[in-house]
């Protein structure tokens, strides 16, 4: 298998990340090399790494998306596994994921089945778009289901940033992750770009992970963590999506605006201020976007 190197982005995660480790460690084959990218953490999660003997860089607490450019580009193998620090893997998951990129050059990115921690209940699988609601959902006017079953490798919306399998040329091409993305989205907004370039995303359904969802969201990360959500998903919808698609979510965001007015209007304020730049992202999309667009949305 082509070599694989991971990179474990980390705020906070010192109760969690040894049986992150291990589990990498334990794959066959292990991964060329495994950095943890330390977000400013306040715990001892740096000295717990550190402990376990594996590389730390640390860095302020940018946003997830931030932590994983960095460790790319420190590391060097051809492809990358980007984990949360609150997973563990199943035996063979990073030799499944890398199978499914050797088996084709212009697949982008593996998507892992993910448990829950005690291993009993499927928390995320294949990702779909359906035409949907206005109101209650991630993506107004559009059904982001996160949770599909397959039983083979096949095509998916997006990866999950907790557990995904990274070809470093086109991530490098992609220029990584969105960074404005603090948290929440990074995931879709780099999967999109890529699927705009050509370049699929997989679900490998025999490729698990366990995770401990939450673990490390703290009460003080999260207003900053759900205005971040607001903002990315109306960055993302101006980036790339088509005109109709990208006018339902920003008119989705005002209906919901008096349920969540300050989180809402943090994101719409960033998201204003940084229109030339999008608008800069779109011309490049433009191209591409419609058609792509109407062959993610699957029939209901």
């Amino acid at each position: 298998m082509t070599s694989v190197a991971a990179v474990i982005g980390n705020y906070n995660g010192a109760p969690f990340l040894e049986d992150g480790v291990e589990s990498l460690r334990a794959q066959d084959p292990a991964p060329s090399e495994i950095v943890v990218v330390d977000g400013a953490s306040a715990d001892s999660g740096v000295e717990v790494a550190e402990r376990l003997g594996i590389r730390v860089i640390r860095r302020p607490n940018l946003g997830l998306g931030h932590l994983y450019n960095v460790g790319v580009a420190a590391t060097t193998a051809p492809y990358v596994f980007l984990a949360n620090n609150d997973i563990a893997l199943e035996p063979n998951c990073l030799a499944l994921l890398g199978r499914a990129l050797d088996a084709d050059e212009s697949v982008f990115a593996a998507d892992a089945r993910q448990l829950d921690w005690n291993g009993v209940r499927t928390i995320h699988a294949r990702t779909t778009l359906t035409r949907g609601r206005m109101t209650r959902e991630y993506l107004p006017g559009l059904h982001l289901d996160s949770n599909v079953p397959a039983d083979e490798v096949t095509p998916t919306v997006c990866a999950n940033g907790a557990a995904m399998m990274v070809r470093r040329s086109q991530f490098e091409k992609l220029e990584g992750f969105d960074e404005t993305f603090f948290m929440e989205w990074e995931d879709l907004d780099v999967c999109w770009r890529a699927w705009l370039h050509g370049w699929a995303t997989l679900y490998v359904p025999d490729a698990v992970v366990r995770h401990r969802v939450g673990a490390v969201t703290t009460s003080d990360v999260q207003p900053r963590r759900s205005a971040s959500s607001h903002h990315n998903l109306v960055r993302f919808a101006l980036k790339c999506l088509p005109r109709g698609a990208a006018a339902r979510v920003v008119l989705g965001e005002l209906l919901r605006l008096p349920a969540h007015p300050r989180s809402v209007t943090l994101g719409l304020v960033s998201v204003a201020r940084q229109l030339p730049g999008i608008l800069r992202a779109r011309r490049w999309a433009a191209d591409n976007n419609e058609t792509l667009f109407e062959s993610m949305v699957v029939p209901r």
